[in-house]
């Protein structure tokens, strides 16, 4: 892993920028609120000392998480175009084998392999009867994952996301693809989803979760919008679990994750456990996760080296302020794979079934 990770710098001139990153949000996770339902009771419940500590300070102001939100999708406006040209459709990590430094990987490829192997990992059926037929994309990018599985299994998908720019040309190349009576992509909050209880066999948020100032909630909207007898899956960055002595993450360790989110809009990390505990609190039944660290070490490496090709340099220096800045910290990134400060990691579970 460590040999995947070596680090790779972007030229001087680049490092050198001086770029001051905004006043990020201050976002705390309050309590968790409803579960499956707008509506119902809160369940008192939440994950580690680190975060029920949060939720006892001041909650975070509709301003703060209006200027999240808006950061999110200036970002994402911004950096999507060169992204496709470069990578192409999926905006998430490949998948390969540990210990490969994939400089010559077929990293496109790769980003199948990750949508697979989380299909996979989740045991969703490709039998004609239980394969999934209603699918939300959530935090849909341009919509790779929602247009692969729409032909995959035949299914109706559905995406949201709060960049305009993704969602229109999510649509656009649904319709190139001949997708458009199938797959749909619309700008919609995750935490206050426009679907219906219970409409979707297939939950899917593919690297969307760290963007979300308020866990609980994103986890509830997920098991709401769940079908009874749903399955969800969260692929996510997130930070390591806490030993049994830890009340949070160390100051270094907390910097280094600061540094990133200012770059990538993203407000506090929690842990895989928190994950974990936040479903358990609901019920949720056939709850796994797995650590895939070692199968997407290779990721940042590429995506620096794909930054110092003259198309990749000439695109970024076009791109804007904000992709510049977020270039400039994924040497970070690797950091924290390297430090065993960041995961990469995979959680399913199964809404339960309708009681009778």
């Amino acid at each position: 892993m460590a040999s995947a990770l070596q680090t790779v710098s972007l030229p001087c001139f680049l490092r050198t920028c001086r770029l001051s990153p905004p006043p990020r949000p201050s976002i705390s996770f309050p309590s968790p609120s409803s579960s499956f339902s707008r509506t119902s009771q809160s369940n008192g419940c939440f994950v580690s000392a680190r975060v029920k500590a949060a939720s006892s300070s001041s909650s975070a102001t509709a301003a703060d998480v209006s200027e999240l939100k808006d950061g999110i999708a200036e970002f994402y406006d911004e950096s999507s175009g060169i992204w496709e040209d470069i990578w192409g459709e999926h905006m998430h990590h490949g998948f390969y084998d540990p210990g490969t430094d994939a400089s010559g990987s077929d990293h496109r490829g790769a980003q199948i392999r990750m949508i697979e192997e989380s299909l996979r990992f989740a045991g969703i059926s490709e039998d004609g009867a239980n394969k999934p037929k209603r699918i939300v994309d959530v935090g849909c990018g341009i919509g790779g994952s929602s247009r692969y599985l729409a032909k995959k299994y035949g299914a109706q998908c559905q995406g949201i996301t709060l960049s305009p720019v993704q969602a229109d040309r999510g649509n656009a190349l649904a319709e190139a693809q001949g997708l458009a009576d199938k797959v749909s992509f619309r700008v919609a909050d995750a935490l206050n989803q426009p679907f219906p209880d219970g409409q979707f066999d297939l939950v899917w948020s593919m690297e969307s979760g760290e963007h979300m100032p308020d866990k609980s909630k994103f986890v509830n909207e997920l098991a709401r919008v769940a079908a009874p007898g749903g399955i969800i899956i969260i692929v996510t960055w997130s930070h390591r679990d806490l030993g049994p002595s830890e009340e949070s993450l160390q100051p270094w360790e907390k910097d280094l994750l600061k540094r990133i989110c200012d770059a990538y809009y993203l407000p506090d990390w929690c842990s895989t456990s928190d994950y974990v505990k936040l479903f358990q609190s609901l019920s949720f039944q056939e709850i796994k996760t797995e650590d895939w660290s070692e199968h997407v070490a290779p990721f940042w490496p590429a995506v620096i080296r794909s930054a110092l090709t003259w198309k990749g340099f000439t695109s970024l220096l076009g791109s804007g302020l904000k992709t510049i800045k977020g270039a400039l910290v994924m040497p970070l990134m690797i950091q924290g794979y390297q430090k065993g400060v960041i995961k990469f990691s995979i959680i399913t579970c199964r809404k339960p079934p309708q009681t009778q």
